[in-house]
C-alpha cells in the first residue's frame, strides 16, 4: 500500500523505504541509524569537548570553551596544552611564565613599583640602538653599574653611551624623583635647589648640580635639604665659585651626602 502523505502519528514494524525524501517537523528517537546525517562516528577521548562521556551521538556547549563571533575572541577557562607550537601575531599579558621563549633585548616583568626582572640578558648597541647609545629619562640609582655589554652577576654592562636626564633652571625650583644633571643659571639673580625630601627617593638616588651661568660667586647657588634633613650634617650647602658644582647621594630616608 502506498500514500502520498501521511498525517499524525505513524507506528511501522519494520522499515520505512521511500524513493525520495521523508521529512518531519520532528523525529522521535535517538537517529542512530539516520543515514547522511552530521555526526562524530569516532571519539576515542572520552575529554573530546564537543560530545559527553563516550557517546557520539550526544552533543554539548562547553563552557570552558566560548568563541564570541562578533568580536573574534575565543576564550578557553584553564590551560591550553599542545604537543606542538602554539602561535599568534601577539600575546597579551605580562609573559611572566612564558618559557623556552629566544629573547632579544629581554623579557621585562615588574617585580615591585620600581623594580623589574628580565628573562635574558640585554644587548645594548649595535644598528638596532638609535646612535649606539642608551637614553635613560628619569635619574639612575647608584646599585645600577655600568661598564661594558650585558649582566655579569648583578651588574649590567653597557657597550655603548649612557645619556642621563638633564634640566637647566634660571630660577628657585626642587630637584624631582626624576633628576639626574641639574644645571643652576643664577646669571639674573641668587637662587636655590631645594632637594625632595630623602624618603621618597631610593637609596642610592643621585643628583649632580652644576652653576651653568658660571656667575655664582656673584650670585650664589644654595641647595636645601628638605625640613630638618641634612646634607653632610648641614641643612645646607652653597655654591660661591664660578661654574662649580656638586654630586650628591641620598640614603633613602633621611640625609643627603656629598661625594
Amino acid at each position: 500500500m502506498g500514500y502520498n502523505v501521511l498525517s499524525g502519528n505513524v507506528l511501522l514494524p519494520g522499515q520505512l523505504l521511500a524513493d525520495g525524501q521523508v521529512s518531519s517537523s520532528a523525529f522521535v528517537g535517538d537517529g542512530k541509524e539516520l543515514e547522511h546525517v552530521l555526526k562524530i562516528t569516532s571519539n576515542p577521548d572520552q575529554y573530546n569537548l564537543t560530545t559527553i562521556g563516550a557517546d557520539a551521538y550526544k552533543l554539548t556547549g562547553e563552557s570552558n570553551l566560548t568563541f564570541n563571533g562578533g568580536t573574534n575572541t575565543l576564550t578557553v577557562t584553564g590551560e591550553v596544552s599542545a604537543s606542538v607550537g602554539i602561535s599568534s601575531s601577539f600575546f597579551i599579558g605580562d609573559g611572566r611564565f612564558l618559557t623556552n621563549v629566544p629573547v632579544r633585548g629581554g623579557i621585562f616583568n615588574e617585580l615591585t613599583n620600581n623594580l623589574a626582572a628580565t628573562t635574558s640578558s640585554i644587548a645594548v648597541g649595535g644598528s638596532t640602538a638609535p646612535d649606539h647609545a642608551v637614553a635613560v629619562s628619569g635619574a639612575m640609582s647608584a646599585s645600577l653599574y655600568i661598564s661594558a655589554s650585558g649582566f655579569v652577576g648583578n651588574r649590567l654592562h653597557i657597550s655603548g653611551a649612557v645619556v642621563y636626564h638633564h634640566k637647566t633652571s634660571t630660577a628657585t625650583m626642587t630637584a624631582s624623583v626624576d633628576d639626574y644633571y641639574i644645571g643652576m643659571d643664577s646669571t639674573a639673580a641668587a637662587v636655590e635647589l631645594r632637594l625632595p625630601d630623602a624618603a621618597v627617593l631610593t637609596d642610592g638616588h643621585t643628583y649632580i648640580i652644576k652653576d651653568e651661568g658660571g656667575e655664582a660667586g656673584t650670585n650664589n647657588i644654595t641647595i636645601l635639604a628638605s625640613g630638618s634633613q641634612t646634607i653632610d650634617g648641614e641643612n645646607s650647602l652653597v655654591l660661591e665659585s664660578p661654574y662649580a658644582s656638586l654630586s650628591l647621594y641620598c640614603n633613602g630616608f633621611d640625609r643627603y651626602y656629598v661625594y
